[in-house]
């Protein structure tokens, strides 16, 4: 499993991009098993679910728009200031 600095680490880069966002919301889907490091796992399940809504509009936006190499704009625009609340919500979670 992921260590609480891992994570940390990992975090700190989600908000880069959307390429970045879907990585990390991947990587992040069943943390709320290992107890260690989540201790409300219905509080982290929940809040994951809401970093899966972000993570499944990003991407279609970004399907309809033709799937471009640089989507930066529309992420900064759209999705990072959204990103960046619901990652700080999920690391109270785990501090």
């Amino acid at each position: 499993m992921i260590t609480q600095s891992q994570l940390m680490t990992l975090a700190r880069q989600a908000d880069e991009d959307v390429f970045s966002w879907a990585s990390f919301v991947a990587q992040t889907e069943l943390l709320w098993q290992d107890t260690t490091l989540v201790p409300d796992a219905c509080a982290w399940q929940a809040l994951w679910f809401e970093l899966e809504i972000v993570n499944a509009l990003a991407l279609a936006e970004w399907d309809e728009h033709g799937r471009p190499v640089d989507w930066a704009d529309c992420w900064r625009e759209g999705y990072k200031q959204q990103a960046q609340g619901l990652l700080a919500a999920l690391l109270k979670l785990i501090s």
